[in-house]
């Protein structure tokens, strides 16, 4: 499954909110990639999410795969769209 969206946390992918994501997609079990533009990242490493330097406002689509596709992608879209 897979979700689009504008990425709209004040801070984008940096390094708190991407710590949050790692630490809330290891409770999970799905594969979670975040592709933003041409880089692929894996949800489940904080270097590779900090590598994508995904800020507000850019267009990211997040796909899951596994028991818990669906609990991971809602979870990734909220630190995503969070207000912080």
């Amino acid at each position: 499954m897979y979700k689009e969206l504008v990425i709209t946390n004040s801070h984008g992918l940096h390094a708190r909110p991407a710590a949050e994501l790692v630490e809330q997609i290891s409770s999970f079990d799905a594969g979670v990639q975040i592709e933003v533009g041409e880089k692929t990242a894996n949800a489940a490493s904080i270097m590779s999410l900090l590598a994508l330097g995904a800020g507000p406002g850019n267009t990211a689509r997040v796909t899951s795969k596994g028991p818990d596709a669906e609990a991971a992608l809602e979870a990734v879209v909220a630190i995503l769209t969070a207000d912080s």
